[in-house]
């Protein structure tokens, strides 16, 4: 059986690393945003976080 795999299935599993890498990329800025709102002790309303979040 040959390991060749397809170039369907490769460009398919590039794709979700790339989507993986981004998703952490946010929950780990969620995650310093949280961690610097919670130092600072300021309020934020959930309109500037979704701002934040796209940034």
């Amino acid at each position: 059986m040959p390991t060749v795999e397809s170039e369907a299935k490769v460009k398919t599993k590039v794709r979700f690393e790339e989507l993986l890498k981004a998703h952490n990329d946010l929950i780990r800025e969620r995650k310093k945003l949280k961690k610097k709102i919670g130092k600072s002790g300021e309020k934020i309303s959930s309109q500037e976080k979704s701002v934040a979040l796209k940034k």
